[in-house]
């Protein structure tokens, strides 16, 4: 059935102030702001608490690696990761109590024990346990590279190879969730994010955060609905 004038008219206004652009007689593109559904469906697991991470880091840099003692990559993460959690989301962070350790040093032997989980569960009466875990390495490179340049004496343009220092932060964590009342693993998922700065502005406390910054909007989106931005085609 045909379109009536009047409702074509009414069609093409109502796209128009939803900033859809017409690409060619008939066809419009619209960009539509769409849900994601979180990993996980939070309700009836409000109360979260989180456990000591497996700490995986390492460096191709000897000297780095002195370096990077000075940071307690489980601590510093956890604690960004609550407060996140607490700002961010409708859940209620349950302090984890400090004598924890965790009974296994691999990511599959402490997904698979579930009686060390469900006891933790009951202890802490949390819904939702995680754990999980992180890696942080910091690589100092460097390299030449050729860059053109304007002589002072003849006022020529020349070529000529510059040595470029800079430094990698790599942060890679695996996020494994666990059910308080059962112990049974509930997802595990993983994250990267790498950041390069120059040699001169090095700090890995910064680095590490500014690899955190990054990560914000996907471990957020483990347990909140998020909204990405598609575009779409409509046919009148």
């Amino acid at each position: 059935m045909r379109r009536r004038p009047a409702a074509s008219l009414a069609f093409f206004t109502l796209l128009v102030a939803a900033g859809t652009a017409p690409l060619f007689a008939g066809v419009f593109e619209t960009k539509l702001r769409l849900p994601l559904r979180p990993k996980l469906a939070v309700t009836g697991r409000e109360r979260i608490s989180i456990a000591p991470f497996l700490i995986a880091s390492r460096t191709s840099d000897k000297r780095e690696a002195v370096r990077l003692t000075s940071i307690d990559l489980d601590a510093e993460f956890r604690r960004y990761l609550g407060k996140l959690l607490s700002k961010r989301t409708k859940m209620t962070l349950v302090t984890m109590p400090s004598d924890v350790t965790l009974p296994a040093g691999a990511l599959k032997e402490l997904a698979e024990n579930a009686t060390f989980w469900r006891g933790l569960g009951a202890r802490t009466g949390a819904d939702l346990l995680l754990s999980g875990v992180v890696d942080f390495r910091v690589e100092s490179k460097s390299g030449y590279r050729t860059e053109e340049y304007r002589s002072p004496v003849d006022n020529k343009i020349y070529t000529r190879q510059v040595l470029v220092e800079s430094t990698g932060f790599t942060f890679d964590v695996s996020v494994l969730a666990l059910d308080g009342r059962t112990g049974a693993r509930l997802f595990l998922e993983n994250f990267r994010d790498q950041k390069e700065k120059p040699k001169r502005a090095v700090d890995e406390m910064a680095g590490l955060f500014e690899n955190l910054y990054s990560l914000e909007g996907q471990l957020l989106g483990l347990f909140v609905v998020r909204e990405r931005e598609a575009n779409r085609y409509v046919f009148d």
